[in-house]
């Protein structure tokens, strides 16, 4: 549980509020067409709760390697680990083909995604300050601190 909350985030609430509040659209090829080639931040969650926030450059191609694979996507290597228990080591690559990235592309198509307009230089500074407020499941605080407790030797 995050001990952040959207008022930590000043002027930037509503743009947060936007972000992982109300309906989305489908994670699928058909729920993305319409996007261009234009930077934002992407919100990606399942249910009402938010897996991942990502600052994105091109929110189009963004979205096509989260559905499609084929590239190394730090998205799908998230499901792969938590959702699948892949390696951290290998996950990167076995998301990008084979039969962990079909297993991931099904649970993504399960998945929904809101997109929010804010300034470029600002992107990455925002989508890691929403990932901790929002306490998202692949990129919180609690993931990494789930991740360096895995990584400990045995």
């Amino acid at each position: 549980m995050s001990n952040f909350t959207a008022t930590h985030l000043g002027k930037w609430e509503p743009t947060f509020t936007d972000l992982v509040d109300g309906e989305g659209s489908a994670l699928t090829e058909e729920g993305t067409w319409m996007l261009g080639e234009k930077p934002g931040l992407v919100c990606v969650f399942e249910d009402d709760e938010p897996l991942y926030i990502e600052a994105s450059t091109n929110i189009a191609k963004t979205l096509q390697c989260y559905i499609k694979g084929g590239s190394e996507c730090e998205f799908r290597t998230m499901v792969g680990v938590v959702e699948m228990g892949a390696s951290l080591k290998n996950a990167a690559q076995r998301a990008k083909s084979g039969p962990l990235a079909l297993r991931i592309s099904k649970r993504v198509e399960k998945f929904r995604y809101r997109v929010a307009a804010a300034p470029t230089k600002s992107l990455t500074q925002l989508a890691d300050a929403f990932n901790v407020v929002a306490d998202t499941r692949y990129a919180g605080p609690s993931a990494l601190s789930n991740r360096a407790l895995d990584a400990l030797p045995q």
